[in-house]
């Protein structure tokens, strides 16, 4: 009798478990007819123990079902069929109790991937700071980062609508690719610009939703903009549920009250004599101290963040990925994370950004010998050789050796070149608003290799300091602006001068793209720095020079004008004094500290 009331007792109080509640889970949903067939769901819930699975379903065969330690979270790897519904079963066998899931795998839409090459020019936005198209997303209640505008961290506002609003802003300026800072939800206070994710499979409700950020694809699409997202493998907030309670530790390096702190020592990464240990911090140590650092060596976690990429291109429609700190996650978890993309979409545009101005360095990540499977990395180097040239007064001779090495890189033409970004002081500020100097890097940077970017507001001379100095509000993208620098009208005398001036060299790539995918060729004549490229099939060439001296140069251009040529469209021409071009003679006076750049047929 004793046994058969402990029997009882035993049952009253397995009836009285709360029954299993899931949250989420990730990826919401699968694909038929996909290169990647087998997909792992990570499947949130408030307690697994002692929780099964099973699944019968045309759609897609149960592999593997099981918990993880952590008692939040359990696996389920599924072999995709074909498209249905997967109602996978959960049992609790101690207690009867049954709980249906239900994965979604749908009927795949054809997605083509558009190749992002040298012919593109990529703009660069921070959608909180770029307009404001939706007020009513504007206060968020219970949300940790509400706007401020009055605060340098504070959120202004911007959102997907008003990008999309603006696209026919961006198609004027002649941009063919648009990359954004992180969509992802980010619930942190400070954290506007995106890169603190704490829901990785959801747009941040102060930027639009899914479905928002889908019709701004479309949009982009009909206009002929590719769409390159800004995905984060790294890192993520400290209250992502994974950072607060990781499925098993091996998923991150580290935990939130121990860990060690990013160094940023990308020389310790590339030191082919550094040790273990000093390899490891900048690749293991938290990023700004506080977010929590995915452990890209662990198998899972790499799985993670492919099923992550494939989830956004198919759900949304992207022709690229930019995959943030890419120096500082395991590089061979990167690989292969890289590779399963390519898999998938072949001509998929992937750029790792590696902030490190030193050639040699950024080279390490982007030579024959790293099969990494990048198009791309972010050249922080040619910034620097630009800035130097022109700020500076670097010898024009120092600039041509460091353009010829560029046979340290594996394709110096697929490199993404700019002047500044989101992360570095806005050029504008650094020629101290010197228009001339300002244009003459730019004539530089959109007649030589690489593919060019430009910053929002780049176009129009936006100036500021360091972050947040160099991300403030685009004049007319919200309420309290005292211009709009949107329409020509709007803008400044000097504001349009620049624009046109961009327009100008966006015009070529749309006209003569094949200059830009073929080869460069260069030369220094007395100080003047001098770029050909030349379209074999038509004849056209196009033809560009810095005079970096301090006096007028006039210079024999018989060993770089080498087709006969009889006619030249001005493209940039001097600010300061006018340059001469003899077709015939085959020489250019050049004034001093100004360039020029012209097409040639």
């Amino acid at each position: 009798m004793k046994n058969l009331h402990k029997l009882v007792l035993l049952a009253l109080c397995l009836k009285l478990l709360p029954a299993l509640e899931i949250t989420h889970f990730e990826p919401p949903n699968w694909w038929a007819d996909m290169e990647r067939d087998t997909v792992s769901v990570l499947v949130y819930g408030d307690d697994f123990t002692r929780w099964q699975a099973s699944l019968k379903s045309p759609a897609a065969r149960l592999i593997d079902a099981s918990a993880y330690p952590e008692r939040h979270y359990f696996n389920l790897t599924l072999k995709i069929r074909k498209s249905g519904e997967c109602p996978v079963l959960f049992t609790n066998p101690a207690t009867g109790e049954k709980l249906t899931m239900r994965f979604p795998v749908l009927p795949r839409e054809a997605h083509t991937v558009r190749t992002i090459d040298a012919s593109d020019v990529v703009y660069l936005l921070m959608p909180d700071r770029f307009a404001d198209g939706d007020k009513g997303n504007n206060h968020i209640p219970g949300h940790k980062d509400p706007l401020r505008a009055g605060h340098r961290w504070g959120r202004r506002g911007g959102d997907l609508r008003g990008v999309m609003d603006h696209l026919d802003y961006l198609v004027e300026l002649g941009v063919t690719a648009l990359w954004m800072t992180p969509v992802y939800e980010n619930d942190y206070i400070n954290c506007y610009h995106g890169y603190t994710p704490t829901q990785t499979y959801a747009v941040d409700p102060h930027l639009g939703t899914t479905d928002t950020y889908k019709e701004l694809a479309a949009a982009c699409r009909e206009r002929g903009i590719k769409l390159i997202q800004d995905h984060i493998v790294n890192h993520i907030a400290p209250t992502h549920p994974i950072a607060v309670n990781p499925p098993s530790p091996e998923w991150l390096n580290g935990s939130l009250t121990e860990h060690e702190n990013c160094n940023y020592r990308i020389m310790d990464i590339t030191d082919v004599y550094g040790s273990e240990e000093q390899r490891s911090l900048p690749v293991k140590g938290w990023f700004a101290g506080y977010l929590a650092d995915m452990n890209m060596e662990h198998p899972p976690v790499v799985d993670y963040w492919i099923q992550h990429a494939i989830w956004w291109i198919e759900t949304v429609g992207l022709d690229g990925i930019r995959q943030d700190t890419y120096a500082y996650s395991d590089l061979e978890g990167l690989s292969r994370w890289a590779n399963e993309l390519k898999r998938e979409y072949p001509g998929l545009f992937i750029v790792g950004e590696i902030m490190d101005f030193d050639r040699t360095r950024l080279a390490y990540f982007f030579n024959d010998r790293q099969n990494n499977y990048l198009s791309s990395i972010a050249d922080f180097g040619f910034s620097s050789m630009i800035y130097q040239l022109i700020v500076e007064n670097i010898a024009p001779e120092e600039f041509y050796r460091e353009v010829s090495n560029d046979h340290i890189y594996r394709d110096p033409n697929m490199m993404l070149t700019f002047m500044d970004n989101h992360d570095m002081g806005r050029f504008y500020s650094a020629v101290g608003g010197d228009l001339s100097a300002y244009l003459n890097a730019y004539t530089l940077l959109f007649g030589m290799r690489g593919i060019p970017q430009i910053y929002y507001g780049n176009e129009i001379g936006m100036s500021g300091g360091h972050d947040p100095e160099n991300r403030r509000e685009f004049p007319g993208g919200f309420d309290n602006a005292d211009h709009n620098a949107f329409l020509q009208s709007g803008r400044t005398d000097r504001e349009n001068r620049i624009f046109d001036q961009f327009r100008a060299f966006t015009d070529l790539r749309k006209h003569y793209p094949s200059l830009f995918t073929g080869p460069m060729r260069h030369a220094l004549l007395d100080e003047v720095y001098c770029v050909i490229r030349r379209d074999e099939g038509s004849g056209t060439a196009l033809f560009l020079a810095y005079n970096a001296s301090g006096t007028s140069r006039e210079v024999s251009l018989a060993q770089v004008l080498k087709g006969n040529y009889v006619s030249a469209d001005t493209i940039k021409s001097p600010l300061n004094g006018s340059a001469l071009l003899d077709l015939q003679n085959r020489t250019l006076v050049l004034p001093a500290k100004e360039s020029l750049m012209l097409i040639l047929k």
